[in-house]
């Protein structure tokens, strides 16, 4: 009978050992699971927001030059453009929506430089090239952004780095 007690007594101190190195390794695995979800999470949101600049860059390269029947052009009016909402973006072409975006929690753009962004349009001309120069900031906290910077001459950089900034 003291045999049977005394064994059930190592069981349980196993199990609360187990127990004890399972919180172990859930404190050091969930911050860094957080982390990488949260890097996955705004190289998307960069990435998707490139392909998006580039789809609204060949639409103007090719589509925004309506000719009418009098042969005047209406590019103003169908002129892809960008506007930023700190959760994401909405894409315009003339004054109708084509898309608005959400980011994935918990990621947030913003304009950087000397431009706010704010109640103002990125648009494309009709040779793709894009006003004004821009550098949108795609972040999460934590210290993990990318940087999709774009100039007048519509080229894209995506720059990423895992520092604050």
């Amino acid at each position: 009978m003291k045999g049977a007690a005394r064994e059930s007594g190592f069981v349980l101190l196993e199990v609360l050992l187990l127990l004890l190195a399972l919180g172990l390794a859930a404190r050091w695995a969930v911050p860094e699971a957080l982390r990488i979800y949260k890097y996955g999470a705004v190289r998307y949101e960069a990435e998707q927001l490139l392909s998006e600049l580039r789809y609204e860059q060949a639409v103007a390269r090719t589509a925004v030059q309506n000719i009418g029947k009098d042969g005047a052009t209406a590019i103003a009016s169908t002129r892809p453009s960008l506007l930023m909402t700190g959760k994401g973006y909405i894409i315009y072409r003339g004054q109708e929506i084509v898309k608005r975006h959400s980011c994935i929690s918990p990621v947030k753009m913003q304009f950087n430089g000397n431009w706010s962004g704010r109640n103002q349009l990125m648009y494309f001309n009709a040779n793709g090239d894009i006003y004004p120069n821009v550098t949108i900031k795609v972040f999460a906290a934590g210290g993990i952004v990318c940087r999709l910077v774009v100039d007048s001459a519509g080229r894209f950089r995506l720059e990423r780095n895992d520092s604050g900034g």
